[in-house]
């Protein structure tokens, strides 16, 4: 296939053809042009097009996309917010691809952001695999488990305890925080108080998230 017959496909050819074109593409064919393209394919009005994007930026760029910088970035963090959930959720896998340099783009907006910001932010720093960043990451979600804002401390409760050593996820390498530097016995003090003011409301999720947590953190206690 040669390229500008690859480029007119995964522009304009059907969801089907898009994705039988990139699967089946030889190596050549993967170059910086297609790169930038599914870069641009990223602000494309079409939420599918948008998906086939980042999907195959992550799958076959993933060299390429842990070196960007700037408003690449940008386009990345901006698909947190999409109103596609699939697409928002790769974002996150993206940004951790990238490393260091998107945990500190989340950061930074996190700190000045609205209340929808953080709460989007929690979500990725929580989901994301900075796990050389512990500490960075814990300290966000703490600033969340303190805010006025119920939304953000039931978000921020549940990603910090997704990702503590007590969780049975906690074995993955996506959700390693086994940094012997984090007090976690100090953070479950800290969430204990707050997943039991959650359970006496009347919202079933905080009520069943928080039930759950109380009974980790008490059979830790009781050890």
């Amino acid at each position: 296939m040669i390229l500008e017959y690859f480029k007119e496909i995964l522009i304009n050819g059907s969801d089907k053809a898009k994705h039988k074109a990139m699967s089946g593409a030889n190596p050549e064919l993967l170059n910086v042009e297609i790169f930038y393209l599914l870069f641009d394919l990223l602000k494309d009005s079409s939420s599918h097009n948008r998906f086939f994007a980042i999907f195959h930026l992550i799958d076959k760029f993933s060299k390429s996309l842990a070196s960007v910088e700037g408003v690449l970035i940008d386009d990345i963090y901006n698909l947190l917010f999409d109103e596609f959930a699939p697409v928002a959720d790769r974002a996150t896998w993206a940004l951790s691809i990238i490393g260091d340099k998107a945990l500190d783009k989340l950061i930074e907006k996190y700190y000045s952001g609205a209340i929808d910001t953080k709460i989007r932010i929690t979500y990725a720093i929580g989901r994301g695999n900075f796990s050389e960043r512990t500490k960075d990451r814990v300290k966000i979600l703490s600033t969340g488990l303190q805010s006025e804002n119920q939304n953000l401390r039931f978000t921020a409760m549940c990603e910090m305890m997704s990702n503590t050593p007590i969780s049975p996820w906690s074995e993955s390498e996506w959700n390693s925080t086994q940094d012997k530097n984090i007090d976690f016995e100090e953070i479950y003090d800290k969430i204990l108080p707050v997943a039991k003011e959650f359970s006496k409301l009347e919202n079933e999720e905080y009520k069943n998230f928080s039930n759950r947590y109380i009974n980790w953190i008490e059979k830790r206690k009781s050890i």
